[in-house]
């Protein structure tokens, strides 16, 4: 019998988790201060509709490059894409604060931005499959994100809004991400010696541990994510004219209801990072599918203000706990961040698309009809993410530690 040594996740600590978090957290600027990058440029006289395109530029750029630089971070260049992608977002964010609101510059700023962006985030979200524990380290991670984009929006209209506070507060972000890109973790090596054919040597060398079930699994979770973040944006989208319209929901109470959402979204992580590996991921996972699908159809039909506010605050809630479940599954597939890298990217094509469909199934079906269409969504995916989640923990266990098997002289 021959030797087996696999090196592979380390300990989250609170140093390299940090400056993981802080590096992902860049691809997910736009995404969060949208609604006062918009104000922003409404202020210089940019039209909506140019406002709207060059936004929506920017996350598809974000999206894009996520996924392109997916087997970059995933090998031994994580750290250099991530340096050259910071940079990018620093200057093009940076570049959009200055630009006038005519000619080709603030839309070339807001690609570059949009493209450094999404390196960034394929870098952090390959890191972040570097720790042990993937649930407590996507909890973490989502409430790093969400806490430090609550003291954004809270922070830049305080001190004025204009085009310098909004775009040059997410290149300073950018800017403190870059500088210590160097402490980012690198891709965990991981050194498997074979067992050997009776008479023969053992052969060792440096693999990563995959299957076909894996490789499967991986694609098959990118594909459904997308799936799901058009579902749960979709309802997002139409949140506000649809309260409005069933619930008579006002401006104010609006207002309040997209607060608590983001304390209901900060809620859900915290939730798994308390709960770490105990119930798996599996189980938990599909009873927030249930659950989510339950709560949107719901809201869909609830015609009294409070419960529909009530409605969508919990369903913020599950949905926290369910977006950090899919992150924790991708990061458990594979310790290099294969799939983990790309998450956001596919997360953002689907979101970008929500608006459309959302208003497009209203139209066709009322809000009723949309109701069964999201909730279908939901109890669709629970099997297959019972499956792909059963795989991700089967996966993280063999490459979670760090173990050697002992070794014993094999009979010529």
């Amino acid at each position: 019998m021959s030797a087996t040594q696999i090196e592979s996740r380390s300990p989250l600590t609170w140093g390299a988790g940090t400056v993981t978090f802080t590096v992902a957290l860049v691809g997910y600027l736009t995404a969060n201060l949208i609604p006062l990058m918009l104000l922003a440029l409404d202020d210089i006289g940019v039209p909506a509709s140019a406002a709207g395109f060059m936004m929506t530029g920017n996350l598809l750029a974000t999206a894009i490059a996520s996924l392109l630089v997916a087997p970059l971070v995933a090998g031994r260049r994580r750290r250099g894409t991530a340096r050259i992608g910071l940079l990018a977002a620093t200057v093009g964010f940076g570049g959009a604060a200055l630009a006038p609101a005519d000619g080709i510059l603030l839309p070339a700023a807001l690609i570059l931005a949009g493209l450094g962006a999404g390196a960034a985030a394929g870098a952090g979200g390959a890191a972040l499959a570097s720790f042990q524990g993937s649930n407590r380290a996507a909890g973490f991670n989502m409430l790093f994100n969400r806490g430090s984009n609550a003291v954004l929006l809270a922070l830049v209209p305080a001190i004025g809004l204009s085009m310098v506070s909004v775009f040059g507060a997410a290149a300073a972000v950018a800017l403190v991400a870059l500088a210590v890109t160097g402490f980012l973790p690198e891709t965990p090596a991981k050194t498997v010696a074979v067992a050997p054919v009776s008479g023969t040597a053992p052969v060792s060398g440096t693999a990563p541990v995959q299957n076909t079930r894996v490789v499967l699994s991986g694609f098959a979770l990118l594909s459904l994510f997308a799936v799901w973040a058009l579902s749960e944006d979709s309802l997002w989208a139409i949140a506000g004219t649809m309260g409005a319209d069933q619930a008579g929901l006002d401006d104010t109470m609006l207002g309040l209801v997209l607060s608590l959402s983001t304390v209901g979204g900060l809620a859900g992580a915290f939730v798994v990072v308390l709960l770490g590996p105990r119930f798996g991921r599996a189980l938990p996972l599909a009873l927030m599918l249930v659950v989510g699908g339950g709560l949107k159809f719901a809201s869909t039909v609830a015609t009294d203000a409070v419960a529909y506010a009530a409605l969508l605050v919990a369903w913020n809630f599950i949905y926290g706990v369910a977006y950090t479940y899919f992150i924790a599954t991708a990061a458990g597939l594979d310790a290099r961040g294969r799939w983990s890298g790309p998450i956001l990217g596919v997360y953002l094509i689907g979101s970008s698309f929500a608006p459309l469909f959302g208003t497009w199934a209203v139209e066709v079906s009322g809000y009723q009809g949309f109701g069964w269409m999201i909730a279908g969504v939901s109890v669709l995916l629970v099997i297959p993410m019972i499956v792909i989640a059963r795989v991700s923990t089967t996966q993280e266990a063999v490459t979670g530690t760090r173990t050697t098997a002992a070794t014993a002289d094999v009979p010529a």
